[in-house]
């Protein structure tokens, strides 16, 4: 039987009908995109179509995390490093020693030395309140001997005062044979700690009205100047 060209026609589109319905089945089965570019989402995405948030170069985190660490660690050796502010207090007899010589240059002088023999430094404030024998009253400072800042001494270092005992102006003298040495309060009021009893170089000193004290100065010329 011969086909006429309407049947040619109908087995063409059966063929193609078939064709497309494989086509789709294929497409299911696979995952990939269809002819409409859709994909299906229950099937993981191809290697390459992950989100690519961008994120910091590795290099880059690293040197924040170094960075940080290096912060801490610097912080970390200053404070290690710093040193607390040394601590200071007022010379009292408890850590200093205390001697009592005579000065050759000027006359009628007496030298006094304090040696810091603790291990904090201390200062020397004002002048030294001193009492000879049982005298009513501390001996009178020499107002033009002030320094310029206060004595301070570093352990195993001394500071120094001079003493007039007498002038041949002066009135009521008398032969002293023992001296007591009290140490200037910070505040100017009063005396701090307990007093020192240094030696007289001699077995007596004479003392009249004219006797005075220097403030405390560095040295034994400084001291010796008035």
């Amino acid at each position: 039987m011969t086909a006429t060209p309407r049947s040619r026609r109908l087995r063409t589109l059966a063929a193609a009908l078939v064709t497309t319905a494989a086509l789709s089945l294929t497409a299911c089965q696979t995952g990939t995109a269809d002819a409409t570019g859709v994909v299906d989402s229950t099937q993981p995405p191809a290697p390459g179509t992950e989100s690519t948030e961008e994120q910091p170069p590795a290099a880059e985190k690293e040197t924040g995390t170094s960075g940080a660490s290096g912060n801490s660690a610097k912080e970390a050796t200053q404070v290690a490093g710093h040193k607390a502010p040394a601590k200071t207090t007022s010379c009292t007899a408890k850590g200093t020693k205390v001697t009592v010589t005579d000065a050759p240059r000027p006359i009628n002088h007496l030298l006094i030395k304090a040696t810091n023999t603790s291990d904090t430094t201390c200062h020397l404030y004002y002048a030294p309140y001193l009492r000879f024998d049982q005298a009513q009253s501390a001996v009178p400072f020499i107002e033009e001997s002030k320094p310029q800042a206060v004595v301070t001494l570093e352990p195993g270092e001394s500071g120094y005062a001079g003493v007039l005992t007498s002038t041949p102006d002066g009135s009521h003298p008398y032969d002293a044979t023992s001296l007591t040495l009290y140490y200037a309060a910070r505040s100017g009021q009063g005396s701090t700690g307990a007093p020192s009893h240094p030696a007289l170089p001699f077995d007596s000193v004479r003392i009249d009205s004219s006797n005075a004290v220097t403030y405390w100065q560095t040295s034994a010329a400084d001291a010796l100047m008035w």
